[in-house]
């Protein structure tokens, strides 16, 4: 059976994407929740506690991306 090769470019594509559309995400739900949390004036620690949850949101479709363009783009053929 043949051996399988590691793909450099689809592997920079998905890497670099990440970074992007990460970075995206999370400096999405972080104003998410402290917009949230400002103008319903819930205080502090609430706010800083749904900010906390909108930026766990924002890893798990962080991380749903990632997967999703690991499949399209494969490292190994």
């Amino acid at each position: 059976m043949a051996e399988k090769r590691f793909n450099r470019s689809n592997a920079l594509a998905v890497i670099c994407a990440a970074i992007l559309v990460g970075t995206e995400i999370l400096a999405a739900a972080l104003a998410l929740g402290w917009a949230v949390g400002g103008l319903m004036d819930w205080g502090r620690e609430v706010t800083y506690g749904l900010i906390g949850l909108s930026l766990l949101g924002g890893l798990y479709v962080t991380m749903l991306f990632v997967r999703n363009a690991m499949k399209a783009e494969p490292f190994y053929e």
